[in-house]
Protein backbone atom coordinates (compact mmCIF):
# COMPACT_ATOMS: atom_id res chain seq x y z
CA UNK A 1 0.00 0.00 0.00
CA UNK A 2 2.49 2.31 1.06
CA UNK A 3 4.41 0.98 -2.07
CA UNK A 4 1.48 2.14 -4.27
CA UNK A 5 0.84 5.76 -2.42
CA UNK A 6 4.92 6.57 -2.93
CA UNK A 7 4.58 5.41 -6.67
CA UNK A 8 1.36 7.80 -7.33
CA UNK A 9 3.13 10.90 -5.60
CA UNK A 10 5.56 10.52 -8.22
CA UNK A 11 2.94 10.13 -11.00
CA UNK A 12 1.58 13.58 -9.61
CA UNK A 13 4.58 15.12 -9.28
CA UNK A 14 6.11 14.08 -13.26
CA UNK A 15 2.48 15.73 -14.14
CA UNK A 16 3.22 19.00 -12.30
CA UNK A 17 6.95 18.99 -13.71
CA UNK A 18 5.33 18.64 -17.19
CA UNK A 19 2.88 21.43 -16.84
CA UNK A 20 5.49 23.90 -15.36
CA UNK A 21 7.96 22.70 -18.26
CA UNK A 22 5.11 24.01 -20.96
CA UNK A 23 4.73 26.68 -18.68
CA UNK A 24 8.16 27.74 -19.44
CA UNK A 25 7.98 26.32 -23.06
CA UNK A 26 4.82 28.23 -23.99
CA UNK A 27 5.98 31.31 -25.08
CA UNK A 28 5.54 33.65 -27.72
CA UNK A 29 6.22 36.44 -29.37
CA UNK A 30 3.31 37.89 -30.91
CA UNK A 31 3.38 38.62 -34.99
CA UNK A 32 7.03 37.48 -35.52
CA UNK A 33 8.80 38.43 -38.94
CA UNK A 34 12.56 37.55 -37.65
CA UNK A 35 12.81 34.23 -38.23
CA UNK A 36 14.48 31.94 -35.83
CA UNK A 37 16.90 33.47 -32.83
CA UNK A 38 18.93 32.30 -30.48
CA UNK A 39 18.39 34.26 -26.98
CA UNK A 40 21.89 34.68 -25.01
CA UNK A 41 22.34 36.34 -21.35
CA UNK A 42 25.64 38.15 -20.00
CA UNK A 43 25.68 38.36 -16.78
CA UNK A 44 29.77 38.28 -16.36
CA UNK A 45 29.93 40.57 -19.44
CA UNK A 46 31.15 39.66 -23.38
CA UNK A 47 34.13 38.42 -25.13
CA UNK A 48 33.05 35.00 -25.21
CA UNK A 49 31.19 35.03 -21.35
CA UNK A 50 27.56 35.14 -23.31
CA UNK A 51 25.68 32.18 -22.46
CA UNK A 52 23.00 30.53 -24.65
CA UNK A 53 19.78 30.08 -22.78
CA UNK A 54 17.28 29.32 -25.44
CA UNK A 55 16.24 30.54 -28.80
CA UNK A 56 13.23 32.05 -30.56
CA UNK A 57 11.51 29.83 -33.60
CA UNK A 58 10.32 30.82 -36.91
CA UNK A 59 6.71 31.36 -35.24
CA UNK A 60 7.76 33.09 -32.12
CA UNK A 61 7.58 30.39 -29.81
CA UNK A 62 10.21 30.85 -27.33
CA UNK A 63 11.84 27.75 -25.79
CA UNK A 64 14.44 28.88 -23.05
CA UNK A 65 16.86 26.05 -21.93
CA UNK A 66 18.73 27.51 -18.86
CA UNK A 67 21.74 25.34 -18.29
CA UNK A 68 23.92 24.26 -15.38
CA UNK A 69 26.83 26.58 -15.42
CA UNK A 70 30.57 26.35 -13.67
CA UNK A 71 30.68 30.11 -12.67
CA UNK A 72 34.50 30.09 -12.67
CA UNK A 73 35.06 29.04 -16.20
CA UNK A 74 33.89 32.52 -17.02
CA UNK A 75 36.46 35.24 -17.20
CA UNK A 76 35.96 37.69 -14.39
CA UNK A 77 33.27 36.40 -12.74
CA UNK A 78 34.21 36.84 -9.96
CA UNK A 79 33.40 40.79 -10.29
CA UNK A 80 29.81 40.20 -11.18
CA UNK A 81 28.77 38.20 -8.35
CA UNK A 82 27.73 40.49 -5.49
CA UNK A 83 25.70 40.04 -1.75
CA UNK A 84 22.09 39.98 -2.37
CA UNK A 85 21.53 43.03 -0.56
CA UNK A 86 23.92 45.21 -2.65
CA UNK A 87 22.57 43.29 -5.89
CA UNK A 88 19.06 44.54 -4.95
CA UNK A 89 19.70 47.79 -3.73
CA UNK A 90 19.34 47.75 0.19
CA UNK A 91 22.91 50.01 0.31
CA UNK A 92 20.64 52.80 -0.66
CA UNK A 93 17.72 52.17 1.83
CA UNK A 94 17.49 54.85 4.73
CA UNK A 95 15.19 52.49 7.12
CA UNK A 96 15.96 48.83 6.32
CA UNK A 97 14.66 45.29 7.47
CA UNK A 98 16.23 42.32 6.50
CA UNK A 99 15.65 38.76 7.31
CA UNK A 100 18.36 36.22 5.66
CA UNK A 101 19.62 33.08 6.27
CA UNK A 102 23.00 33.06 4.41
CA UNK A 103 24.79 36.20 4.40
CA UNK A 104 27.49 34.08 2.40
CA UNK A 105 25.63 34.17 -0.83
CA UNK A 106 26.54 35.74 -3.90
CA UNK A 107 24.11 36.38 -6.78
CA UNK A 108 23.61 38.40 -10.27
CA UNK A 109 21.32 39.32 -12.46
CA UNK A 110 20.96 38.99 -16.12
CA UNK A 111 19.47 41.89 -16.90
CA UNK A 112 18.67 41.74 -20.71
CA UNK A 113 17.43 38.94 -22.80
CA UNK A 114 19.73 39.11 -25.81
CA UNK A 115 18.97 37.90 -29.11
CA UNK A 116 21.11 36.95 -32.06
CA UNK A 117 21.17 35.49 -35.26
CA UNK A 118 24.09 34.51 -37.23
CA UNK A 119 26.56 34.98 -34.31
CA UNK A 120 25.98 38.64 -34.30
CA UNK A 121 23.52 40.52 -31.58
CA UNK A 122 20.82 41.76 -32.99
CA UNK A 123 17.65 42.89 -30.65
CA UNK A 124 16.30 42.55 -27.01
CA UNK A 125 13.57 40.20 -25.77
CA UNK A 126 11.85 42.02 -23.07
CA UNK A 127 9.16 40.34 -20.32
CA UNK A 128 6.74 42.71 -18.98
CA UNK A 129 2.79 42.86 -18.60
CA UNK A 130 3.20 46.05 -21.00
CA UNK A 131 5.62 47.25 -23.06
CA UNK A 132 5.59 51.16 -22.17
CA UNK A 133 6.98 49.53 -18.62
CA UNK A 134 10.62 49.89 -19.97
CA UNK A 135 9.82 53.44 -20.23
CA UNK A 136 10.17 52.95 -16.39
CA UNK A 137 13.80 52.53 -16.18
CA UNK A 138 16.14 55.62 -15.07
CA UNK A 139 15.95 58.37 -12.95
CA UNK A 140 13.70 61.07 -15.41
CA UNK A 141 11.25 62.40 -12.74
CA UNK A 142 8.96 63.56 -15.15
CA UNK A 143 8.09 59.89 -16.66
CA UNK A 144 4.88 59.16 -16.46
CA UNK A 145 5.09 55.65 -14.82
CA UNK A 146 3.35 52.65 -15.90
CA UNK A 147 2.01 50.31 -13.18
CA UNK A 148 2.94 46.49 -13.89
CA UNK A 149 5.47 43.79 -13.85
CA UNK A 150 8.34 42.84 -15.51
CA UNK A 151 11.04 39.65 -15.02
CA UNK A 152 14.73 39.15 -14.87
CA UNK A 153 16.35 36.32 -14.43
CA UNK A 154 19.05 35.79 -11.39
CA UNK A 155 22.31 33.22 -10.82
CA UNK A 156 22.77 32.51 -7.43
CA UNK A 157 25.32 30.28 -6.42
CA UNK A 158 23.89 28.81 -3.55
CA UNK A 159 20.24 28.46 -1.60
CA UNK A 160 19.28 31.76 0.28
CA UNK A 161 15.83 33.19 1.25
CA UNK A 162 15.95 36.94 1.30
CA UNK A 163 12.50 38.82 3.26
CA UNK A 164 13.62 42.59 3.36
CA UNK A 165 11.60 46.17 3.69
CA UNK A 166 13.52 49.04 2.30
CA UNK A 167 12.24 52.50 2.91
CA UNK A 168 13.31 55.82 1.63
CA UNK A 169 12.31 59.28 2.21
CA UNK A 170 11.31 60.92 -1.30
CA UNK A 171 11.05 64.99 -1.23
CA UNK A 172 11.61 67.58 -3.50
CA UNK A 173 11.19 71.35 -2.95
CA UNK A 174 6.39 71.15 -2.34
CA UNK A 175 6.38 68.94 -5.21
CA UNK A 176 6.34 66.09 -3.37
CA UNK A 177 7.13 63.65 0.32
CA UNK A 178 6.46 60.72 0.80
CA UNK A 179 7.90 57.05 1.50
CA UNK A 180 9.31 54.78 -1.42
CA UNK A 181 9.22 51.36 0.27
CA UNK A 182 10.23 48.20 -1.68
CA UNK A 183 9.16 44.56 -0.34
CA UNK A 184 11.50 41.59 -1.08
CA UNK A 185 10.62 38.01 -1.08
CA UNK A 186 13.22 36.08 -2.76
CA UNK A 187 13.83 32.11 -2.19
CA UNK A 188 16.89 31.75 -4.20
CA UNK A 189 18.08 28.32 -4.96
CA UNK A 190 21.58 27.65 -6.55
CA UNK A 191 21.21 28.10 -10.31
CA UNK A 192 18.95 30.51 -11.95
CA UNK A 193 15.87 31.81 -10.75
CA UNK A 194 12.63 34.26 -11.93
CA UNK A 195 12.22 37.64 -10.35
CA UNK A 196 9.21 39.57 -10.85
CA UNK A 197 9.98 43.41 -10.36
CA UNK A 198 6.16 45.02 -9.98
CA UNK A 199 5.68 48.71 -9.69
CA UNK A 200 2.59 48.43 -6.97
CA UNK A 201 1.78 51.99 -6.66
CA UNK A 202 3.29 55.52 -7.92
CA UNK A 203 3.24 58.82 -6.48
CA UNK A 204 2.28 61.71 -9.40
CA UNK A 205 3.88 65.07 -8.48
CA UNK A 206 3.12 68.29 -10.19
CA UNK A 207 5.63 71.87 -9.66
CA UNK A 208 4.59 75.00 -11.25
CA UNK A 209 6.76 74.25 -14.80
CA UNK A 210 6.21 70.55 -14.55
CA UNK A 211 4.88 67.15 -13.43
CA UNK A 212 5.62 63.69 -13.53
CA UNK A 213 5.50 60.31 -11.23
CA UNK A 214 7.66 58.49 -9.37
CA UNK A 215 7.90 54.84 -7.90
CA UNK A 216 5.78 54.34 -4.70
CA UNK A 217 5.63 50.69 -3.36
CA UNK A 218 7.41 48.01 -5.15
CA UNK A 219 7.62 44.61 -5.46
CA UNK A 220 10.51 42.31 -6.16
CA UNK A 221 10.07 38.19 -4.84
CA UNK A 222 11.05 35.02 -6.65
CA UNK A 223 8.59 33.19 -9.02
CA UNK A 224 8.64 29.24 -10.21
CA UNK A 225 7.52 29.73 -13.35
CA UNK A 226 7.24 32.38 -15.88
CA UNK A 227 3.68 34.41 -14.39
CA UNK A 228 1.02 33.45 -17.09
CA UNK A 229 0.04 37.71 -17.31
CA UNK A 230 3.77 37.92 -19.05
CA UNK A 231 3.82 39.11 -22.57
CA UNK A 232 7.03 39.36 -24.69
CA UNK A 233 8.27 42.21 -26.77
CA UNK A 234 10.83 42.67 -29.60
CA UNK A 235 13.22 45.30 -29.97
CA UNK A 236 14.86 44.40 -32.86
CA UNK A 237 17.67 46.74 -34.08
CA UNK A 238 19.35 44.77 -37.31
CA UNK A 239 19.03 45.40 -40.75
CA UNK A 240 17.90 41.95 -42.09
CA UNK A 241 19.12 42.56 -45.48
CA UNK A 242 23.14 43.32 -44.43
CA UNK A 243 23.00 40.46 -42.37
CA UNK A 244 22.11 38.05 -45.03
CA UNK A 245 24.76 39.55 -47.07
CA UNK A 246 27.06 39.21 -44.37
CA UNK A 247 26.15 35.68 -43.52
CA UNK A 248 26.97 34.83 -47.47
CA UNK A 249 30.04 36.79 -47.42
CA UNK A 250 31.34 34.69 -44.45
CA UNK A 251 30.55 31.15 -46.28
CA UNK A 252 32.35 31.89 -49.38
CA UNK A 253 36.45 31.43 -49.86
CA UNK A 254 38.87 34.52 -50.33
CA UNK A 255 40.34 34.98 -53.35
CA UNK A 256 43.97 33.46 -53.13
CA UNK A 257 47.63 35.06 -53.58
CA UNK A 258 47.65 33.17 -57.29
CA UNK A 259 43.93 34.19 -58.11
CA UNK A 260 44.90 37.50 -57.93
CA UNK A 261 48.18 37.48 -59.43
CA UNK A 262 46.68 35.77 -62.71
CA UNK A 263 44.27 38.19 -62.99
CA UNK A 264 45.97 41.65 -62.32
CA UNK A 265 45.81 43.40 -65.57
CA UNK A 266 49.10 44.95 -67.36
CA UNK A 267 47.08 47.86 -68.86
CA UNK A 268 43.93 49.45 -68.12
CA UNK A 269 43.11 51.35 -71.23
CA UNK A 270 46.10 53.40 -72.42
CA UNK A 271 47.59 53.38 -68.98
CA UNK A 272 50.28 51.59 -68.04
CA UNK A 273 50.77 49.17 -65.36
CA UNK A 274 53.81 50.54 -63.01
CA UNK A 275 53.56 48.64 -59.96
CA UNK A 276 51.40 46.65 -57.84
CA UNK A 277 50.93 44.87 -54.51
CA UNK A 278 49.03 41.55 -53.00
CA UNK A 279 48.50 41.64 -49.34
CA UNK A 280 49.01 45.05 -48.49
CA UNK A 281 47.90 46.26 -45.23
CA UNK A 282 45.85 48.95 -44.93
CA UNK A 283 44.61 51.68 -42.87
CA UNK A 284 41.37 51.20 -40.38
CA UNK A 285 41.68 47.56 -41.55
CA UNK A 286 43.20 44.12 -40.57
CA UNK A 287 42.22 42.60 -44.01
CA UNK A 288 45.22 41.74 -46.22
CA UNK A 289 43.03 39.83 -48.71
CA UNK A 290 43.97 42.68 -51.11
CA UNK A 291 45.20 43.81 -54.54
CA UNK A 292 46.63 47.29 -55.14
CA UNK A 293 47.07 48.26 -58.90
CA UNK A 294 48.95 51.52 -59.87
CA UNK A 295 48.59 52.97 -63.53
CA UNK A 296 50.30 55.72 -65.28
CA UNK A 297 50.17 57.98 -68.09
CA UNK A 298 52.39 60.94 -68.59
CA UNK A 299 51.50 63.00 -65.35
CA UNK A 300 47.72 61.09 -64.60
CA UNK A 301 48.05 58.23 -62.12
CA UNK A 302 45.92 55.78 -61.32
CA UNK A 303 45.81 53.85 -57.68
CA UNK A 304 43.41 51.26 -57.41
CA UNK A 305 42.86 48.70 -54.23
CA UNK A 306 40.63 45.73 -54.33
CA UNK A 307 39.59 44.35 -50.97
CA UNK A 308 37.74 40.99 -51.15
CA UNK A 309 35.67 40.93 -48.19
CA UNK A 310 34.77 37.31 -48.50
CA UNK A 311 35.25 34.55 -45.59
CA UNK A 312 35.84 37.85 -42.70
CA UNK A 313 33.85 38.91 -40.24
CA UNK A 314 35.74 42.35 -40.41
CA UNK A 315 35.19 42.41 -44.30
CA UNK A 316 31.57 41.02 -44.11
CA UNK A 317 31.08 43.96 -41.82
CA UNK A 318 33.37 46.66 -43.85
CA UNK A 319 31.11 45.35 -47.39
CA UNK A 320 27.77 46.58 -45.48
CA UNK A 321 29.39 49.77 -43.96
CA UNK A 322 29.94 50.89 -47.27
CA UNK A 323 26.36 50.18 -48.64
CA UNK A 324 25.19 51.81 -45.70
CA UNK A 325 26.78 55.18 -46.92
CA UNK A 326 25.52 54.58 -50.31
CA UNK A 327 22.23 53.89 -49.29
CA UNK A 328 21.05 57.53 -49.93
CA UNK A 329 21.90 60.37 -52.59
CA UNK A 330 23.72 63.31 -51.06
CA UNK A 331 25.98 65.86 -51.98
CA UNK A 332 27.98 68.38 -49.72
CA UNK A 333 29.93 71.45 -51.81
CA UNK A 334 33.07 72.90 -50.35
CA UNK A 335 35.53 75.90 -51.40
CA UNK A 336 37.98 72.88 -52.87
CA UNK A 337 35.22 70.78 -54.02
CA UNK A 338 32.65 68.12 -53.39
CA UNK A 339 31.91 65.07 -51.50
CA UNK A 340 28.45 63.08 -52.73
CA UNK A 341 27.12 59.72 -52.76
CA UNK A 342 25.45 59.12 -56.63
CA UNK A 343 24.83 56.17 -59.07
CA UNK A 344 27.25 56.18 -61.86
CA UNK A 345 26.07 53.85 -64.20
CA UNK A 346 23.07 52.43 -61.71
CA UNK A 347 26.21 51.80 -59.34
CA UNK A 348 26.32 53.44 -56.04
CA UNK A 349 29.27 55.10 -55.59
CA UNK A 350 31.16 57.85 -53.31
CA UNK A 351 32.67 60.57 -54.70
CA UNK A 352 35.59 62.82 -53.18
CA UNK A 353 36.38 65.15 -55.70
CA UNK A 354 39.51 67.80 -55.45
CA UNK A 355 39.07 70.47 -58.13
CA UNK A 356 41.40 70.13 -60.51
CA UNK A 357 43.95 67.85 -58.43
CA UNK A 358 42.43 64.51 -56.93
CA UNK A 359 39.37 62.22 -57.40
CA UNK A 360 38.60 59.34 -55.05
CA UNK A 361 35.84 56.60 -55.67
CA UNK A 362 34.39 53.90 -53.94
CA UNK A 363 32.10 51.10 -54.27
CA UNK A 364 30.67 47.84 -53.56
CA UNK A 365 31.35 45.47 -56.69
CA UNK A 366 30.56 41.66 -57.32
CA UNK A 367 28.91 40.95 -54.03
CA UNK A 368 32.34 40.38 -52.17
CA UNK A 369 34.86 43.37 -53.33
CA UNK A 370 35.49 46.84 -52.16
CA UNK A 371 36.66 49.02 -54.86
CA UNK A 372 39.11 52.46 -53.61
CA UNK A 373 40.23 54.31 -56.66
CA UNK A 374 41.85 57.44 -56.19
CA UNK A 375 42.96 59.06 -60.04
CA UNK A 376 45.44 62.43 -60.00
CA UNK A 377 44.66 64.93 -62.57
CA UNK A 378 41.20 63.66 -63.97
CA UNK A 379 37.52 64.20 -62.67
CA UNK A 380 35.33 61.56 -61.07
CA UNK A 381 33.07 61.02 -65.09
CA UNK A 382 36.62 59.84 -65.90
CA UNK A 383 37.92 57.71 -63.55
CA UNK A 384 35.02 55.99 -63.39
CA UNK A 385 35.60 55.48 -67.55
CA UNK A 386 39.00 53.80 -66.80
CA UNK A 387 37.63 51.35 -63.80
CA UNK A 388 34.32 49.91 -66.04
CA UNK A 389 37.08 48.67 -68.07
CA UNK A 390 38.63 46.43 -65.08
CA UNK A 391 37.38 43.05 -65.20
CA UNK A 392 36.48 42.45 -61.77
CA UNK A 393 33.68 39.99 -62.96
CA UNK A 394 36.57 37.71 -64.29
CA UNK A 395 38.21 37.80 -60.86
CA UNK A 396 35.28 36.36 -59.03
CA UNK A 397 34.90 33.46 -60.82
Amino acid sequence: MRHQTIKKLNQTLLVLLLIINYTVLAQQIENHTKGELEIKVTPFGLKGNEINVGKVLEDGTIHFNWPEINVNSYNGSEFFMSSIKKVVGMDSCEEKQIDQNNDSIKIVNTESLFLYKYGQPVGLLYPATQKELENNAGSNRTTSLVLGSMISWFYSNGDVTFKAKCTVNQEWENSYNFKKVTNYELNFKKGWNIVQHTLLEKEDWKSDTDQGSLPKTISKKTMMTIPSNINWYLEYWANDEYLEIEHQLLKQTPITKKQFENWIPKYLSSFNRTDYEIGKKLERITITNTANLIFEKGLKKIDITIIDCAGSAEGAKAYTAILSVLGTEWKENSSTGYQSSTKMDDIPVLIEYKKGKITTLDFNSNGRFLIHAKGNEMKPDELWSYLKKLDIEKLSK
